[in-house]
C-alpha cells in the first residue's frame, strides 16, 4: 500500500452515541469507533493507519490532537453532559450552534466550575464537604430511578435535589463563536443544545462528579476524588492573540494552540516547524490545498505537507479553525 503525504487529507468522521446526544469524531481511534481519512487516490483508511505507515512523514512522530463536535440533545437535563473533571486533558470548546428552541435568547450555557458566591460565603473547605453531601444525596436518588423506582415523591425529590446540587455551581452564558477553555481539574459540563466544536488532548480520561441520567460507561462516580481535587477558582478567559491580518490564535496550552481565521483572511501558509495540523471550516466554505472545506467539514495537513499547503478563506462568513503544537 503506498500512502502519500505530500496533500492534506480528508477527514471522515465516526459519530458516538452518548447518553446526552453525540460525539462526532474526526481524529478518533478508540475501540469506541475510529475516524477515517479520504486520501489523494480515494482510499478511505482508518487514521490510525495512515499515521502508522509512516510517522514522520505524517506527524513528525508526534501523537496527534483530538478534533471532534460535541452535539447535544436540545431537551434540558436529558442534553446536558456530565458534570466532571479531568486530571490530564486540556481542552476548549469553539461554540457553533444555540439551538433557538432550547435557548429563545440566543444565549447558551455551559455549567462552568463552581460559585464564587457560595465559596465566599462558606470558605473553601467548607464548599467542598457541603457539596460532596449534596452530590452524594441526589446520588442515592438517582441511582433509584435508574435502577426502575418511579414515583410521584421520587421525581420531586429528584428535581429538588439536582436543583441544590446545581446551586453549588456557576451556569455561564454561551453565544455562537464564544471560546471556552478548560484546564486540568476545573469542573465543567456543556448544556443541552449547544453545540461546539472541541480540540482536545488524546487523553481519554475524566472524573464524574455528577450526572442527571445514568452513567452508560462506567459503574461509578469519581465524586469524592474530583471534589476533592477540584479547582474552585472561576474561569479563566484567554483573551485572543493578534497573529496577522485576521488571523488570531484562540488558545494557548502546553500540548497545543488553536487558530481562528476571521474577516478575509485570504491565502496564507503554516509555519513550517510544527508536526501537523488539524484543520476545521466553520461559517462558510474555505480551502486548505486543494480540497474545499464546507462548514463542520475538516482536514489533516501532515507534516510533510505543511510547506506546500495554502490554506484560504474568502467569503466574509467563511473561517477556519487550526489546530497544532506549537501553532
Amino acid at each position: 500500500m503506498k500512502i502519500q503525504y505530500t496533500q492534506p487529507v480528508r477527514l471522515v468522521p465516526v459519530s458516538v452515541p452518548k447518553p446526552w446526544g453525540q460525539e462526532i469524531w474526526f481524529t478518533g481511534m478508540e475501540v469506541r469507533g475510529e475516524s477515517r481519512v479520504l486520501t489523494t487516490d480515494g482510499q478511505a483508511l482508518p487514521i490510525s493507519t495512515y499515521l502508522q505507515h509512516d510517522t514522520h512523514a505524517a506527524s513528525a512522530n508526534e501523537s496527534v490532537l483530538l478534533l471532534k463536535i460535541l452535539d447535544p440533545k436540545p431537551d434540558p437535563v436529558s442534553g446536558d453532559l456530565y458534570f466532571e473533571v479531568h486530571s490530564e486533558k486540556r481542552e476548549v470548546y469553539i461554540v457553533t450552534h444555540v439551538d433557538a428552541a432550547a435557548w429563545p435568547n440566543g444565549l447558551g450555557g455551559i455549567r462552568f466550575g463552581m460559585s464564587q458566591e457560595k465559596r465566599a460565603e462558606l470558605g473553601d473547605e467548607a464548599l467542598r464537604t457541603e457539596y460532596l453531601k449534596a452530590v452524594q444525596s441526589y446520588e442515592k436518588v438517582r441511582r433509584a430511578i435508574d435502577a426502575g423506582t418511579q414515583s410521584p415523591f421520587l421525581v420531586m425529590q429528584e428535581m429538588a435535589l439536582r436543583k441544590r446540587m446545581e446551586s453549588f455551581t456557576h451556569l455561564r452564558p454561551l453565544r455562537v463563536g464564544e471560546v471556552v477553555h478548560v484546564p486540568i481539574w476545573f469542573p465543567h459540563a456543556l448544556q443541552h443544545g449547544v453545540r461546539v466544536v472541541e480540540f482536545q488532548t488524546a487523553t481519554y480520561e475524566r472524573l464524574i462528579v455528577s450526572f442527571a441520567q445514568k452513567v452508560l460507561t462506567q459503574d461509578h462516580w469519581d465524586t469524592e476524588t474530583a471534589i476533592r481535587g477540584m479547582s474552585l477558582d472561576p474561569g479563566v478567559v484567554q483573551p485572543p492573540e493578534v497573529i496577522s491580518k485576521g488571523i488570531e490564535r484562540i488558545a494557548r496550552f502546553d500540548h497545543f494552540n488553536v487558530w481562528r481565521t476571521q474577516h478575509h483572511a485570504g491565502v496564507f501558509s503554516l509555519p513550517e516547524h510544527i508536526p501537523y495540523a488539524v484543520v476545521m471550516a466553520v461559517g462558510g466554505s474555505a480551502r486548505v490545498g486543494d480540497l474545499a472545506l464546507e462548514a463542520e467539514c475538516a482536514a489533516f495537513i501532515p507534516h510533510e505537507a505543511l510547506a506546500i499547503t495554502r490554506l484560504e478563506t474568502s467569503a466574509a462568513d467563511s473561517a477556519l479553525l487550526i489546530a497544532a503544537p506549537e501553532l
